[in-house]
């Protein structure tokens, strides 16, 4: 079963002591040193904001472009066919491209489609705080990855 990490939804309560955010200038770096070591080159990085709970990135190797979200507050990276829409469900996540794997030395952690596409039910949400629930139960995402990667507010 998968443990939902603290934070994965972007939120904390008032009470709570705010989040470390993940340093969107950090995740450009290691976008540009993946392209660095691909012959690649980056396109557009949108850092999270409000809303999103994301920052993307557009990476385009040999004509191909991949766009990589990266969590605000933990330091992961998903893949996803085809760039966000502002306010749509993310559910088209994809397997990380194989030359992904240098972000992890940028201190990343690759998620996977099917981590990604596992339904709520059937994880471990006890590490959310109540803060996190509320939203979860107000929103209702199905999958690990409609919570992680939102456009709530």
């Amino acid at each position: 079963m998968i443990r939902v990490a603290r934070g994965a939804t972007g939120f904390w309560g008032r009470g709570d002591n705010p989040l470390p955010q993940v340093n969107v200038a950090a995740f450009k770096t290691a976008c540009h040193a993946v392209a660095r070591s691909i012959g690649a080159t980056v396109g557009q990085v949108t850092p999270a904001g409000v809303t999103p709970s994301f920052h993307t990135a557009l990476i385009i190797v040999s004509g191909i472009r991949s766009t990589v979200l990266c969590h605000e507050v933990l330091p992961v990276v998903a893949f996803v066919v085809s760039p966000p829409r502002a306010g749509e469900s993310l559910t088209n996540f994809t397997s990380p491209p194989a030359w992904a794997n240098a972000f992890e030395l940028g201190g990343f952690r690759l998620l996977d489609v099917e981590e990604l596409s596992m339904p709520l039910a059937a994880t471990d949400i006890s590490d959310l705080a109540e803060a996190e629930l509320e939203q979860v139960r107000h929103w209702g995402p199905s999958t690990v990855g409609e919570l992680m990667f939102n456009w709530w507010d």
